[in-house]
């Protein structure tokens, strides 16, 4: 019988998974960055976010593309799901997860779905060489990526982050992703940012994030990177964080109203049989 996950186990198991990439990358000498709530975390609370549950971590592309590869022809201490391990998954971002765990998350289609506890890499992409370019390439896939995201659900819910004015985009994304050739559509995404060389250009996002426009930003910005503490590890972050996570959160430091301090997963998390300890 499977033995349901509680949210302290939950920390501890993406905490080993966050500790097991970090080890690849310092030896393959791939450049990461704790990314959104996480760095967050980091800089605010030495850790977890205290009513947040997730793990995200950034690399610029060309480090991204290297890691996959690596993963792919190397033994690793986790799984990985991304487009070049499954043609059904359509994410901008990758999955690294435990093989001895299961989520159950009933929205989810089963590609998304049939993986244990992870954390998600994001790849930084390069967008152009002034805002005005960026902002242009940067919009011109969004309703693509509203479409990829929608493709994932198995019915339209309605959003518990998004404002209401963006429930319209949501719906008509979601009845379109029915009807098109995701994969296509994936493929002309990647094509499209592929073209620009992330360390040649002035101004990169992680184009899959989830606070849109507020991710472009500066390349130097990812430039540098230093060590921070996340609960009882050191792990790598831009140095430039205070750049990053004001764009993103504006006061990052000001904590927000107590009714908005919860979790926004929706799964649920097991052992899979003769796993737990």
């Amino acid at each position: 019988m499977e033995k349901e996950i509680d949210i302290e186990e939950l920390k501890k198991i993406e905490l080993n998974l966050l500790t097991q990439f970090h080890n690849v990358c310092t030896e393959q000498n791939f450049r990461y960055s704790l990314g959104g709530g996480t760095l967050l975390g980091a800089v605010r609370h030495n850790g977890f976010i205290p009513w947040d549950d997730d793990i995200d971590v950034m690399m610029p592309r060309p480090d991204y593309n290297r890691f996959i590869n690596y993963c792919l022809n190397n033994d690793v201490p986790f799984k990985i799901l991304s487009w070049e391990t499954d043609k059904t998954y359509v994410d901008l971002s990758a999955r690294v997860y435990d093989s001895n765990t299961i989520l159950k998350e009933a929205n989810m289609l089963d590609s998304i779905k049939n993986i244990g506890v992870y954390i998600d890499v994001f790849p930084i992409d390069g967008l152009g060489n002034t805002y005005k370019e960026a902002l242009k390439a940067f919009k011109s896939t969004s309703f693509k990526r509203n479409m990829l995201v929608a493709a994932q659900w198995k019915k339209y819910l309605k959003s518990k982050t998004h404002p209401w004015y963006v429930e319209p985009i949501r719906f008509t994304a979601f009845i379109i992703s029915r009807f098109v050739n995701k994969q296509k559509i994936f493929r002309k995404i990647l094509k499209k940012y592929n073209k620009y060389d992330f360390d040649s250009v002035k101004y990169v996002a992680a184009v899959g994030g989830a606070y849109r426009e507020k991710e472009i930003l500066s390349h130097k910005v990812f430039s540098e990177y230093t060590l921070l503490k996340f609960e009882d590890k050191d792990f790598y972050v831009i140095k430039e964080f205070d750049t990053y996570l004001s764009s993103i959160y504006g006061n990052y430091m000001k904590l927000p109203p107590i009714e908005k301090q919860i979790s926004h997963h929706t799964f649920k998390a097991y052992y899979l049989d003769n796993s737990s300890n």
